[in-house]
């Protein structure tokens, strides 16, 4: 088994722009896609004395973080709230040994929050925990809200009404840092959450894929850690597949390992195969594509088609990460793997009413909107290959390592590969002796053309 990357990474724009906010005494919100690292970010506060380096008055004996993992959270009420956040505060506080006094009194106020009672007295036992906290230790109070989105969308708008009246109250002593999926200010519009999200309005920070340093090292932890190694092309490759998407780029890492033996690693092509294929990297994309808009989806598409894009959605799209600017100055997608999910989404959209379509939940094949024969188990891994790769040439390694399995690749010939054409082009072709979807691409292989 591979094992998992424990390092971490360093982000160090991030952690300046982190720790300019902290010395300033300003709330922030970390804003990014799934997966892009901002509870990796919010955990490397932790590590002692991780921000000293960027800037000397932030250290242990100044500044207390509590990492708070709403993950954590038994029930989504301001109980279920209030109960983790002072859960969390003790036990960092007993680690660093504080004035049994200031435990005391937050001890009380924890008992009185998990004991049956109403919503107020929870709130006014939580504030009467968080004043003592921030008048009775001798440090600056940051609270680290990790996996926030839920909590924001469901709690009553009193908790965040009350969160907003304790920073009014210590503003040079309490920061909020919360990570959350997007800005708090396009959810909830109630006056109370209005107010809480205006702590955040001036610094939102939009955390994007990791830059080529944090890249390389994650990479290299990597090898470390699985005792293996990548040349300077593979890294390449998986630098490009993956774009710097710290999720993404886990799992490149993880199937390249596999593919990889004695230092050596097997054709590139057989990997790019396999992460198309992987579920996992599907899943990693799928969530990076819920996390868009309907209209932020259709101006990528756009964007991948046309080459076109209008100049607020390539603001968001950049803000999210999803596009990155090259040297010189052109747009593109920020990594491979999801520039290709991205196409295969457009060709899975497109009504079918003309063409071909498939769709891949139920196997149902169309062309110019009606439903074609039944496809056997090879017909449809083969069109399933191709449509995934529509518009590009599949050679016949690739297909034989998709439909039969790459224990076969030196068993299945030529003529086996074109008697399964053969059979596919009579059941999606209107005149299979001219095919128009299925084409022969001679010397190099096949090409589902879908436009």
């Amino acid at each position: 088994m591979i094992a998992a990357d424990s390092k971490i990474f360093t982000r160090a724009r991030d952690l300046a722009y982190l720790a300019g906010r902290i010395v300033d005494c300003e709330c922030c919100a970390i804003v990014g896609v799934s997966n892009i690292g901002k509870s990796n970010l919010l955990r490397q506060l932790r590590t002692p004395n991780l921000l000293t380096e960027i800037c000397a008055s932030i250290n242990e004996d100044t500044t207390s973080f509590f990492y708070v993992d709403f993950n954590l959270q038994l029930q989504m009420t301001g109980q279920g709230f209030y109960e983790l956040v002072l859960r969390t505060v003790l036990t960092n506080l007993r680690q660093h040994q504080a004035d049994p006094a200031l435990l005391g009194v937050l001890e009380e106020a924890y008992q009185q929050i998990i004991s049956p009672t109403d919503e107020f007295q929870n709130a006014l036992s939580f504030n009467q925990a968080i004043i003592a906290l921030c008048e009775q230790w001798p440090r600056r109070v940051v609270f680290l809200f990790d996996e926030f989105d839920e909590v924001f969308q469901q709690l009553d708008a009193r908790v965040f009404l009350n969160l907003r009246a304790l920073r009014d109250k210590y503003p040079g002593n309490l920061i909020y840092v919360v990570s959350v999926g997007a800005v708090l200010s396009s959810g909830r519009n109630e006056t109370e959450i209005a107010e809480f999200s205006e702590l955040f309005t001036h610094h939102t920070y939009f955390l994007q894929a990791l830059e080529e340093a944090d890249v390389q090292r994650a990479i290299k932890n990597f090898t470390v850690a699985n005792d293996t190694r990548f040349s300077d092309e593979d890294i390449h490759f998986i630098t490009e597949q993956s774009g710097g998407h710290p999720g993404l780029l886990q799992l490149v890492c993880q199937i390249f390992a596999h593919n990889t033996h004695n230092g050596v690693a097997r054709d590139f092509r057989r990997v790019s195969g396999q992460l198309a294929d992987n579920p996992n990297v599907r899943t990693e994309c799928v969530k990076l594509w819920h996390s868009l808009l309907p209209d932020n989806r259709a101006s990528l598409f756009d964007f991948m088609t046309l080459g076109q894009i209008d100049t607020r959605a390539r603001r968001v799209l950049l803000q999210r990460g999803i596009l990155t600017a090259k040297d010189d100055g052109q747009l593109a997608v920020f990594g491979r793997l999801f520039e290709d999910f991205v196409r295969r989404q457009r060709l899975v959209q497109a009504k079918p009413q003309k063409d071909i379509f498939l769709d891949v939940d139920s196997g149902q094949v169309f062309v110019n909107g009606k439903q074609t024969e039944l496809l056997t188990n090879l017909e449809y891994r083969l069109l399933l290959l191709l449509y995934g790769q529509a518009d590009k040439i599949c050679d016949k390694y690739r297909i034989v390592e998709a439909v039969w399995g790459e224990d076969y690749i030196e068993e299945v010939d030529d003529a086996r590969i074109e008697k399964l054409v053969s059979r596919l082009r009579q059941k999606i072709e209107p005149t299979p002796s001219e095919p128009h979807f299925l084409l022969t691409v001679r010397g190099r292989g096949y090409r589902l053309q879908v436009r």
